[in-house]
């Protein structure tokens, strides 16, 4: 009985690992000079780690009794814009954390394209956590009910946290032409953060507007196009580097 539940066990957090790792690989596929895989796997943990910062950061800052309602002494609930880009900006600066503290500064670090593909690997790592935390109890209710949020999470929250992260790292990648560095860095989590925000709050609002289905579809659409334009930017930027 209790190899069956083990077995299961380990089967529902493979299934809400998989749609990250499938969405990494297909990113990955886009850098020519492919990273060390222990730093990949190194930044994938320590973006799982970022997902639990995240959640103390935000009870911490959003539970009734935190900090803003302590503030402004109103439910964040009654403002859900300000409350999906609180946890925005909370997501979005907890998944740099691992490139900064594991990455920046190390001599592996050398092409411009690599600070997309270390935040988006980071980004993964913080999905990964993130699905388990959903799914596996609605896989242990049911399995379909657990795959069914597997598959929606593959094709909205996962892709967004690659997209946005990738877009953060596009900033880094700037940033390093630039002597304001850290407003460079700032800026790309900002805008990022207002990209998941609106994205959010369209989740929430998506059955009450009759195309917020297609508002959502076209959002992710336009982040795409802006990470692959990115992603065509830096990789003319390392051949330009090449042949200096």
């Amino acid at each position: 009985m209790t190899a069956a539940v083990i077995s299961a066990n380990a089967g529902y957090i493979f299934l809400t690992f998989l749609p990250p790792i499938l969405w990494l690989l297909f990113y990955l596929h886009e850098d020519r000079r492919p990273e060390p895989k222990m730093l990949l796997i190194l930044t994938f943990i320590g973006g799982m780690a970022s997902a639990i910062i995240a959640i103390f950061v935000e009870y911490f800052f959003l539970a009734d009794k935190g900090v803003f309602p302590w503030l402004f002494g109103v439910s964040m609930a009654a403002n859900p814009l300000f409350f999906f880009f609180v946890i925005a900006i909370v997501e979005e600066y907890v998944k740099y954390l691992p490139f900064k503290f594991l990455i920046s500064g190390r001599n592996e670090f050398d092409e411009p394209v690599d600070a997309m593909i270390y935040m988006m690997t980071a980004a993964m790592g913080f999905a990964a956590l993130e699905n388990a935390l959903f799914a596996i109890p609605l896989f242990r209710e049911s399995f379909f009910s657990g795959l069914e949020i597997m598959t929606s999470r593959f094709l909205g929250a996962n892709l967004l946290h690659a997209l946005s992260s990738a877009i953060v790292g596009f900033f880094i990648a700037k940033s390093f032409l630039s002597p304001r560095r850290h407003h460079f860095i700032a800026a790309g989590i900002v805008i990022a953060s207002i990209l998941h925000m609106v994205f959010n709050y369209l989740i929430l609002e998506s059955r009450a507007f009759p195309l917020g289905v297609m508002y959502l579809f076209f959002l992710l659409l336009l982040m795409t196009i802006m990470v692959l334009v990115e992603f065509e930017q830096l990789k003319k930027r390392n051949v330009n580097l090449d042949k200096e």
